[in-house]
């Protein structure tokens, strides 16, 4: 295997799989999903929690001798401290204080062996909340964070302050509890799903996995020798199935018919022209319409043989669309380019301008040479004589950019949204060679520019009894990067 393609392997290794990148994207999907719904719910169940304490602590300020006692008035009258305040359901830590019109202050606070005195710091969180019925998170020394509520009632001749205070801290209990669990379930979840979408997406993938190794079977072999047995084949069944697969399916079959007729048609086409030029040395001893049939015969044969090569570079190129990995001089590559264009079409004026320095690129020199010429060959076909094409190569923001403008007739708006499809010919509006055209120049060019990672465009204007025509290809292609 030649270094290019151990290249292109290399480079084929190390970019994600589709499997690999379905099940990764899967993977984060579901712990996304289960990070949100475990956050939802903890929110949910914390607000829930903390409602329900608040409802106790409003039952503790508003409860009166004539309101029920609690969910069960039979169970006997709720636990109350000095001050009067019903504090049955609120959980242990809870503080409360009264302070009557008198001044008179009482305080208790509740714990599992009877009530106390808080502290008076304690006291003093309690005094400082504003006395408007609103429940509020406080945190009191010593004792952690709460939830407490104060609020004054009566009138002028006798005003109750009443205060009171209940411990989160089996709320805090319950929601890190929740948490710990919760993100036990995710890990299992994620691991859950990466194990089942690897399988899933394993037997999903199968048929196309098995298209891929194919298509990787024949990119592998030595196409350019033209005799090359393909035995590998796509199923029948495969490339019935109506799924996205067999489509894709039927498609390389077509691709692969391509590829396999120009392998078959490169042999008797050689020998075709082989034959065609022996007949040269004993012509003068032809009736003249023979010699005009041999003649045409071989200038046939050529240009089937120009056609057979360029549907193969096509065909490669739909199989590996990635190219060679080496150095290319793009400022060397054009001035060749144009100098064969100068010798093939010295009718035509020809004009090019690079930069001083090497415009270096990543990418297959064979190929970027393909691209030079059928850019050129398009120009010198479709201009009559004497027409004026230039060849302009800039560097700019990171790309090379190659131009060929020729001031030929122009190629009419409507093929210029299809001119780099196949078998594409503009031959209704622009000058037409002896040499003909296969219409697949321009398709080749834009698949060896993708195949670098670049992009092509083409810029035209008819030619009218005022104003000249011209058709500007414009080529930009990644600089080599720097190491």
């Amino acid at each position: 295997m030649s270094s290019s393609r151990q290249a292109s392997g290399y480079a084929h290794a190390r970019r994600p799989t589709l499997r690999r990148q379905l099940v990764i994207r899967i993977t984060l999907i579901v712990c996304v999903v289960s990070i949100l719904l475990s956050t939802l719910s903890t929110i949910l169940v914390s607000r829930v929690l903390t409602a329900k304490l608040d409802q106790q602590l409003l039952y503790a300020i508003d409860a009166t001798e004539k309101r029920p006692r609690g969910p069960d008035p039979q169970a006997g009258p709720e636990p109350s401290d000095n001050s009067g305040l019903r504090l049955g359901g609120l959980p242990v830590g809870s503080i409360s204080l009264t302070i009557s019109s008198s001044g008179l202050l009482h305080s208790s606070i509740i714990w599992d062996y009877g009530s106390a005195i808080p502290a008076n710091d304690q006291l003093e969180v309690l005094l400082n909340l504003p006395r408007d019925g609103e429940i509020r998170s406080v945190n009191i020394a010593g004792l952690g964070h709460y939830r407490a509520v104060a609020l004054t009632t009566g009138d002028a001749s006798s005003i109750t302050t009443m205060a009171v205070a209940a411990p989160t801290a089996a709320i805090d209990a319950i929601v890190g509890a929740m948490i710990w669990i919760e993100l036990g379930l995710i890990v299992g979840a994620t691991a859950a799903a990466a194990g089942i979408s690897m399988v899933v997406v394993r037997r999903s993938l199968r048929p196309l996995t098995r298209l891929a190794e194919l298509a990787t079977q024949v990119a592998g072999l030595p196409l350019e020798t033209g005799e090359v047995a393909i035995n590998m084949r796509v199923p029948s069944s495969q490339a019935a199935d109506p799924s996205e697969v067999g489509r894709v399916s039927s498609e390389t079959k077509v691709r692969q018919f391509v590829a396999d007729a120009s392998h078959e048609l490169r042999n008797p086409l050689a020998s075709i022209r082989g034959y065609a030029e022996l007949t040269r040395r004993g012509r003068e001893q032809l009736p003249a319409d023979t010699v005009f049939a041999l003649e045409r015969i071989e200038s046939e044969s050529q240009r089937m043989s120009r056609l057979v090569e360029q549907m193969l570079l096509l065909a490669r190129l739909d199989n590996d669309p990635s190219a060679a990995r080496g150095e290319v001089d793009l400022t060397e590559v054009t001035l060749n380019a144009v100098s064969d264009a100068r010798a093939a079409g010295p009718d035509h004026q020809w004009r090019v301008q690079v930069p001083d320095a090497p415009v270096v690129i990543t990418g297959d020199q064979g190929q970027l040479q393909q691209l030079m010429v059928n850019l050129l060959g398009n120009a010198r076909k479709h201009t009559p004589a004497g027409t004026l094409v230039t060849t302009l190569v800039t560097v700019a923001d990171g790309w090379a950019q190659i131009e060929v403008t020729d001031n030929g007739p122009g190629i009419p708006p409507e093929l210029i949204g299809q001119i780099f499809e196949r078998f594409t010919k503009a031959d209704a509006a622009r000058a037409h060679s002896a040499e003909g055209s296969t219409g697949l120049g321009l398709a080749i060019v834009a698949a060896v520019t993708a195949a670098h990672g670049g992009r092509v465009e083409v810029d035209s204007r008819l030619a009218t009894e005022t104003e000249p025509g011209y058709a500007r290809f414009i080529v930009r292609l990644p600089l080599k990067e720097r190491g």
